[in-house]
């Protein structure tokens, strides 16, 4: 039951995140000031935690985890959220996770989100964290934003922030790096205490006061960039296709895959000099989740961000 569970869990967290009901260009309470009552737990209006997964996975589940909860110690306002590694004697130990957006589906691949148009630079928090742990467990922030286009969604921008301890509220920002000129029409923001492979007891994230910020520039190299296009993007199945524009000695390109960490997960050999076409990137047997591809081309680096749902 508890290795089911944490399955199910860890696969609702990182699915693709798709449109649900809350205003464009705002992040509806993002200094977590509302809170309301879902059953047999509190959550903050227009976001969801733990105990919205959980009852999404397991239905009817008559207790609440208690892994995400308000808190009066906050940087701003009265409440902030208090996200902790909680063990639970029947589901084990599970992350702390808040998520902007209300609904939870994991059926329909819906797991928060709120309509965005905007191309910030950057999403914005006040922090805490502690715990002997709290460094190894790799707490971090996601930020994922997409269009989707004939019911087909695309990533538009995307960033990750691993968290380090911290005693006092901190600034922190996470930085937004842009696969397309398009405007999304979805952001995504999820934070959590735990990405490790094993939560570790007593670490503790506090998140206040969450915002976008500034406006994307131009990427450096967005027209070397461009070149390469990366399909699909998410990707559901964990194969990724690249293909060129440009001569074919640009997919044949050596290739490095790493994950939020920065640790290589995948290393590309460069293709034979009669290859030709597209090219597979095969991350399949990863966890869900964001990577970065690097491709040495003859003109210079080419960096997509992968999403594997």
């Amino acid at each position: 039951m508890k290795k089911t569970f944490v399955r199910l869990f860890l696969t609702a967290l990182t699915t693709a995140v798709t449109l649900t009901a809350a205003s464009a260009q705002a992040l509806s309470n993002g200094t977590l000031e509302n809170w309301e009552t879902r059953g047999p737990y509190q959550a903050p209006t227009d976001w969801f935690t733990t105990d919205d997964v959980a009852q999404a996975v397991i239905p009817g589940l008559p207790f609440a985890v208690n892994a995400t909860t308000r808190t009066t110690d906050a940087h701003g306002g009265t409440y902030a959220a208090r996200l902790a590694n909680t063990n639970n004697v029947l589901l084990g130990m599970l992350p702390g996770i808040l998520g902007i957006g209300g609904t939870v589906n994991p059926a329909s691949n819906t797991i928060g989100g709120i309509s965005f148009t905007g191309r910030p630079a950057r999403v914005e928090f006040f922090y805490k964290l502690t715990g002997a742990n709290a460094a190894a467990d790799m707490p971090a922030a996601q930020v994922v934003l997409t269009k989707t286009v004939n019911g087909q969604q695309s990533l538009v921008a995307s960033g990750e922030l691993l968290i380090t301890p911290a005693n006092g509220y901190t600034l922190a920002s996470v930085p937004l790096e842009y696969e397309s000129s398009i405007a999304p029409d979805t952001i995504q923001i999820i934070f959590s205490s735990s990405t490790a492979d094993e939560p570790m007891a007593g670490t503790v994230l506090f998140v206040d006061d969450v915002t976008v910020a500034g406006t994307a520039l131009a990427t450096v190299n967005a027209a070397r960039n461009a070149a390469i296009t990366v399909s699909p993007n998410p990707s559901n199945t964990g194969l990724f296709t690249l293909s060129t524009a440009r001569d074919a000695s640009w997919t044949r390109s050596a290739y490095t895959v790493t994950d939020v960490a920065g640790r290589v997960v995948y290393r590309g050999a460069a293709a034979p000099v009669n290859a030709t076409g597209q090219r597979t990137v095969d991350l399949r047997g990863q966890k869900a989740g964001l990577y970065t591809l690097r491709l040495d081309t003859p003109e210079g680096p080419v960096v997509h961000k992968l999403l594997l749902q």
